[in-house]
């Protein structure tokens, strides 16, 4: 794997520049997203955001239910349709539908009802876009915690609702934002579904390196002010997981520590921790800037999945293992504590994936 040269994410100190650094490299370069026929791909975005789960052409078609990120959409996709609400969308045809669907029923700061839960059911409604659209894939993203939650059976339940849907082929992978150079530790779950194994395994290619030692001085660390029922994560070099709130029930972005200062990240710095280049002034608050981006998919994530579709064909097979299901002689109904961090079903049959 390559590695390419340094780049730093400055933190300013509200009206103050203060040359404090998080030492990251830049993301590798992108590319335009090609059809296996050499044309543009056509896609359309669920659940948008602020465009983090997105390639690096626009999207056909983008569907949002928040006015105040919608607001946003506009100015960064001029010309591009903006549908409100999934439930009620009647899609183009497109050839992929990616969506990060509402983790707030699954993840361990949420109520964890999984696909009970209502806004976790809106996975249904991105699949049923998926099929009136035609699609022959989707990218999926969500948390980490649906991989555990009910030893398994509700990513489970995910994935027999993509092949239900007519997606015989999920594959899965957890993806760290530090893995794209990107100073915050934010892991998330990322599926691609087809009815093409070798687009799917187009999320199995090695990832480029990325030095993530800390050279700044004074040494930064990021940290969770507000705690909450976890640690406080002190993290030098890089900060923790940018969060939607507190159990405070207020925003809360990590703070960070240099020297003798400690305070919160400003909303354009979360941003940035994100991918972002969009300021706080776009959005009507400085909560609203902090939310976007907690809710958002890291960009150099979506580009690095949604771009790499186009290399379906050359990647080799994955390198796969039973699953726990299949070690315990096929029962795969049966999980034990969850499913691998990397893994692939195809056919009805459940595999760890081995990656570099």
């Amino acid at each position: 794997m390559r590695s390419s040269g340094g780049l730093t994410h400055r933190l300013q100190a509200h009206s103050e520049f203060r040359r404090v650094e998080f030492a990251v490299n830049p993301t590798h370069a992108v590319r335009l997203v090609t059809s296996r026929e050499g044309g543009v791909l056509e896609y359309l975005s669920c659940f948008s955001g602020i465009g983090g789960l997105e390639a690096s052409t626009s999207p056909a078609l983008l569907c949002e239910a928040d006015p105040e990120v919608v607001r946003v959409l506009r100015l960064s996709h001029p010309g591009i349709e903006i549908h409100d609400d999934v439930c009620s969308l009647r899609p183009p045809k497109v050839e992929v539908v990616a969506g990060g669907w509402p983790c707030q029923d699954i993840s361990i700061a949420g109520k964890q009802a999984g696909l009970s839960g209502l806004r976790s059911r809106l996975l249904l409604d991105m699949l049923r876009v998926a099929t009136e659209a035609g699609a022959h894939t989707v990218v999926a993203e969500n948390v980490t915690n649906l991989l555990k939650m009910r030893s398994g059976e509700e990513f489970r339940a995910s994935l027999l609702a993509f092949e239900e849907a007519g997606f015989p082929h999920v594959g899965w992978r957890i993806l760290n934002a530090r893995e794209f150079g990107l100073p915050q530790n934010r892991s998330r779950l990322i599926l691609i579904a087809s009815r093409e194994i070798d687009i799917v395994a187009t999320l199995f290619r090695p990832l480029d390196s990325h030095d993530l030692s800390v050279h700044s001085d004074p040494q930064a660390a990021g940290f969770y002010w507000t705690a909450g029922i976890h640690s406080i994560n002190y993290s030098k070099g890089y900060v923790p997981t940018i969060k939607i709130g507190s159990s405070l029930g207020i925003a809360s972005p990590p703070a960070v520590h240099y020297g003798q200062v400690v305070r919160q990240l400003s909303a354009d710095e979360a941003l940035s921790l994100q991918g972002f280049d969009l300021q706080q002034s776009l959005f009507p608050s400085a909560t609203a800037a902090y939310r976007a981006a907690g809710n958002a998919v890291a960009r150099p994530i979506g580009r690095w999945v949604l771009d790499g579709l186009d290399l379906a064909g050359s990647v080799p097979e994955p390198t796969t293992a039973p699953s726990q299901g299949e070690l315990w002689g096929g029962d795969t109904g049966r999980v034990g504590s969850g499913y691998a961090r990397v893994g692939l079903r195809s056919d009805g049959r459940d595999w760890e994936v081995l990656v570099e």
